[in-house]
């Protein structure tokens, strides 16, 4: 059971979204605490809203004081609504919330069904609930949860649940968490380490993600912003701000998923380049064969092309091992211009040269003419790695997609690269 946890000045809009779901019977209200029903046995918006803001004082000094949860049993799993009310209660028990009003929803709206739970953060003193560590100690409740109930483990994240991960769907609504739920699953179980990786990931589930700089009184500021997609890869929706999704999704952490996954995936590019270059030797000349070839050795590739159909970018995807891989981070012979430069012209395959590419009866891993090829690559990226965390803090994604701008961005970094290397050998 995978608990999410958000925390909002909003209370209108938490009950507003979840009552929605009610009026359009993809949600239902399984149980209350310390709230008052209807004269009917039922409960409207906004007499829970007017109960809740009541307990809240007016001076509180807690900005963010509302409490929104999602509890989410495995997609495998059949759990009763008894069951759900009483692991609701438990939950909100042992995380402190148990003499809290709260409502609980129970949404039906996916195939895989889950709870919502709304309450407030401060008691009717204007005393936060503690929320140290909350979820650390959250994930510890849903664990004792599981094993006290039978449940199956959400450790047990297996590539069958995201091949279930559904795509976008702009034509069903409920945007937000369509996105959210998506973004959350990738983000869990994928490594990669730019946003141009992330979003050939992300180009599977009819989204992409976009990098904003503003400045506000001075300061500047970097956020992201999430925009549903068509089948084409073209914008279908209004871009959404990470900040209205959640926590887990902002720019900040997105940045240390990449951080973290520069040191994860270093053991994973030898097999993805050997696949690559197996697949390469036979030749394919076109961009289906090549697609349908590299599907056969469990890669999937992303092409991303200019307006003049230049290959500017192309991404591995391995999504059994969760790691998507830019054709430059397997090495400068595995760049996006060799792919153009041979999907023009197939008569001619560079990867054929052994020279380059080694012995095709030898493990690309041993090859001695690769390895120094391999060990330059290595070198060059980090330092552009390098250059670009002092200079953007980790992260670039290109704002154009002529090839020439590319090009020239390169270039830019290259006699940057130069200049810092300099600068450290002093």
């Amino acid at each position: 059971m995978i608990a999410k946890i958000s925390a909002t000045e909003n209370l209108g809009g938490a009950l507003g979204y979840n009552f929605k779901k009610v009026q359009h019977n993809e949600a239902s209200v399984l149980c209350v605490n310390e709230l008052r029903e209807g004269f009917d046995g039922t409960y409207r918006i906004d007499k829970v809203l007017r109960d809740m803001q009541a307990l809240i004082p007016e001076k509180c000094r807690t900005k963010k004081t509302v409490f929104h949860c999602s509890l989410n049993p495995h997609p495998d799993e059949k759990v009763s609504d008894e069951q759900l009310t009483q692991i609701a209660k438990e939950y909100m028990e042992a995380l402190g919330y148990g003499k809290q009003p709260y409502i609980v929803f129970k949404h039906n709206d996916i195939a895989r069904e889950h709870i919502h739970i709304v309450s407030i953060r401060v008691d009717s003193r204007g005393q936060k609930i503690n929320d140290r560590f909350e979820k650390r100690r959250s994930k510890q409740i849903t664990d004792a949860l599981e094993r006290k109930y039978s449940l199956i483990p959400s450790s047990k994240v297996t590539d069958r649940e995201m091949k279930e991960v559904s795509k976008i769907d702009t034509t069903k609504g409920n945007i937000k968490e369509q996105v959210a739920e998506t973004l959350l699953s990738v983000l869990k179980h994928y490594k990669f380490c730019s946003l141009g990786e992330l979003n050939a990931i992300l180009s599977r589930y009819h989204l992409t993600v976009e990098e904003v700089k503003t400045e506000f009184r001075g300061k500047k500021y970097d956020g992201l912003v999430y925009v549903p997609t068509d089948e084409k890869g073209n914008k279908a929706g209004t871009p959404i701000h990470a900040s209205d999704i959640g926590r887990g999704v902002g720019y900040t952490a997105v940045q240390n998923r990449m951080q973290k996954s520069k040191q994860t995936i270093k053991p994973l590019i030898p097999t993805v380049r050997r696949k690559v270059l197996e697949v390469m030797r036979t030749s394919p000349d076109t961009k289906e064969k090549l697609q349908q070839k590299m599907e056969e050795q469990g890669l999937r590739v992303v092409i991303r092309r200019n307006e003049n159909g230049r290959i500017y970018g192309i991404t591995f995807i391995d999504d059994e091992q969760g790691v998507a891989l830019n054709g430059s981070r397997l090495g400068k012979g595995y760049a996006a211009n060799v792919f153009n430069a041979y999907l023009s012209n197939p008569t001619h395959n560079p990867f054929s040269d052994e020279t380059l590419y080694g012995n095709p009866s030898v493990r690309l891993e041993a090859s001695p003419t690769v390895q120094p090829l391999q060990s330059d690559t290595e070198n060059a990226d980090n330092l552009i790695d390098e250059l670009i965390e002092d200079m953007a803090d980790g992260s670039f994604l290109p704002t154009g997609n002529d090839d020439w701008k590319e090009a020239a961005w390169q270039r830019k970094l290259r006699r940057q690269s130069k200049v810092n290397l300099r600068q450290r050998k002093r």
